[in-house]
């Protein structure tokens, strides 16, 4: 998951246009959201987080997959889903092993990813 799919994905799930994003987020212009949600543009400021947050109707934990994801993380579709779906892991460690370099390959698996969120746990 990047930011583009993350943003699509959230207008697509409250089923707004554009132009609906724009009025509900306080005039943030849609041609900028669209430039978002299409790649060209990244790292929104706080203030357009913020904003889209409110619009789009984000809880706590999809609020942070989008301020993580506006630092130009890409989340890994299963971490991700985990992410959302494991709201009794604290969000600080979905970021520490998001945000972590791997040596050799990245897990791609949710018992992968448990595995590393364990070893983050324990240290």
């Amino acid at each position: 998951m990047d930011l583009a799919a993350f943003i699509a994905t959230m207008r697509e799930r409250k089923q707004l246009s554009f132009r609906d994003l724009e009025k509900k987020s306080g005039d943030i212009d849609h041609a900028y959201i669209w430039r978002l949600e299409k790649g060209d543009r990244a790292a929104p400021s706080e203030d357009v987080i913020l904003r889209l947050s409110h619009a789009l109707e984000l809880n706590e934990r999809e609020r942070n997959i989008f301020k993580l994801l506006s630092n130009s993380v890409n989340i890994e579709n299963t971490l991700y889903s985990l992410m959302l779906s494991r709201l009794d892991i604290p969000w600080e460690d979905f970021e520490d092993v998001a945000t972590m370099s791997f040596r050799g390959e990245r897990p791609n698996t949710e018992e992968a990813w448990l595995k590393r969120i364990e070893l983050i746990q324990q240290m």
